[in-house]
């Protein structure tokens, strides 16, 4: 029988830096709280356009020329159902068989896993100090017009990320965790194929943002390109955690399933 509490520090804890040595003794039930907290505020937040905003602001849409317009009412719908799997996943994990313990890695995992929130989210915090630079950010990060053409491929790339992330958060669901540990190790559902679905899945749809719903912008490629190769880095530090776990199960597993590196 496992237990929630952290273990007591050795020596080596003790020569860890402050940072980690928190890390280390916060037990695993308060991460959990802290995860869901934060994951399902960020839902009640975004909810407000469901119930307090004008829905159709934030749905995706190209108007013709006669009057009439296309909506896509299904994209934001499909994003926040990620957010509401996360928060469920945190609710529901399994305590990791090895707490990570690598600081510089902690850190730069939770920096690539909350990367894409930060460019959407920008504005709102710009308006706080200065109304100007939400707008100017706003005219430097959205097009005044888009053709029928980008419409279409953003809204596709998009749908079909988030359904195969979908599809990864509720297999992953007591395995889920945002640093490179081990719980269990998923071979169904999408990893029958893909060794990181939910990766494949924030490829494709980042990819339909940044580089075909936003301002064409050398900027937004060049973020873009950055954060799919900060994901593929962390793959392989998740591998290797699932390698040590899991032994010849997971090598096997990942021998006979895609991935990029």
């Amino acid at each position: 029988m496992t237990s929630d509490l952290p273990q007591a520090p050795d020596a080596t804890t003790e020569r860890r830096a402050l940072p980690m040595r928190l890390w280390l003794a916060t037990p695993d039930w308060a991460f959990r709280v802290l995860g869901a907290g934060f994951f399902f505020f960020y839902l009640i937040y975004k909810s407000q356009k469901y119930w307090r905003y004008d829905f159709w602001q934030f749905v995706p849409y190209y108007k013709f020329a006669d009057g009439h317009s296309l909506y896509m009412p299904w994209v934001p719908v499909l994003v926040d159902l990620t957010f509401v799997l996360i928060a469920l996943g945190f609710c529901l994990r399994l305590r990791p068989s090895r707490r990570a313990d690598n600081g510089w890695i902690v850190g730069f995992t939770l920096l690539t896993a909350f990367a894409p929130l930060i460019p959407i989210e920008l504005p709102a915090v710009l308006g706080l100090f200065n109304e100007a630079w939400q707008a100017a950010y706003n005219a430097f990060l959205w097009p005044k017009s888009i053709s029928l053409t980008r419409v279409i491929l953003a809204t596709s790339l998009i749908t079909v990320g988030n359904l195969i992330d979908l599809w990864g958060y509720t297999v992953l669901t007591r395995s889920f965790g945002i640093v490179p540990e081990a719980r269990e190790l998923k071979t169904s559902g999408p990893y029958r194929f893909v060794r990181h679905p939910v990766y494949l899945g924030q490829f494709i749809s980042q990819g339909g943002v940044w580089l075909c719903a936003v301002q064409p912008h050398a900027v937004w490629i060049g973020m873009y390109a950055v954060f799919v190769a900060m994901q593929l880095y962390r793959s392989k530090l998740e591998d290797r955690v699932l390698a040590e776990a899991f032994g010849e199960e997971c090598r096997e597993w990942q021998r006979r399933t895609f991935w990029f590196v």
